[in-house]
């Protein structure tokens, strides 16, 4: 049974102890804000320098914070890393969570609804930064991809079971197919060829009229 909305975001947000947030040790309220400032102002070094901006004197400088102190919380670099990337993916999910997008009862208004939120994302180029910061993570580091991984099958599960709605008698292996593909062309609109490149124009419209005939509508 794939996982709710609310239970990714929750499972992204917390972590194996009660007391830690986005897998970060942080027993109390202070804690915990300091945690959250930290990656806060972690994604924002992601948004305007990318993977390679983010060191822990640059980070504890912009936070106005000792560097023992940040590593306090972050022991090692691969730790910050992958709080980092579950911070940033639920930011994510919590902007799907507020459009109520996955909770429109009509099948047909929630797949355009979801395929237009998944290509506004690509279209913004602060979101388009961080993707592209997240993905280059998700390639090196075993934290990120981990937490990437879990994103992407919910993403593909959404899919799923949209399309399973919307065709009578469906075949899993078939729909999973469908779903896997959809996925691929929003992909394709995301920032996968450098900032310098243009895409075609149409591209956009293209998906979404392939991604109506995947689903069979």
């Amino acid at each position: 049974m794939p996982l709710s909305l609310d239970a990714l975001i929750e499972q992204l947000k917390t972590g194996a102890a009660t007391n830690e947030i986005y897998g970060v040790s942080a027993p109390s309220s202070r804690s915990r804000a300091t945690v959250e400032k930290v990656l806060e102002e972690a994604v924002e070094v992601l948004a305007s320098d990318g993977v390679s901006g983010l060191s822990f004197r640059a980070l504890a400088r912009r936070c106005d914070m000792r560097l023992s102190n940040l590593q306090y919380y972050f022991t090692t670099q691969d730790d910050l890393l992958t709080a980092l990337t579950r911070y940033a993916l639920v930011e994510r999910f919590e902007e799907l969570r507020r459009k109520g997008t996955l909770k429109m009862p009509d099948p047909r208004e929630r797949f355009h609804a979801y395929l237009t939120f998944r290509m506004d994302r690509a279209a913004d180029p602060r979101a388009r930064l961080i993707t592209t910061a997240i993905k280059d993570l998700a390639q090196r580091h075993d934290g990120p991809a981990r937490h990437f991984a879990a994103t992407c099958r919910f993403h593909n599960a959404v899919l799923e079971d949209i399309i399973a709605e919307l065709t009578p008698d469906p075949d899993a292996a078939e729909t999973a197919r469908k779903a896997a593909m959809i996925a691929a062309l929003l992909d394709g609109l995301g920032p996968v060829a450098g900032c310098l490149y243009e895409p075609p124009a149409g591209l956009r419209g293209a998906v979404l009229e392939q991604a109506h005939r995947l689903a069979g509508l």
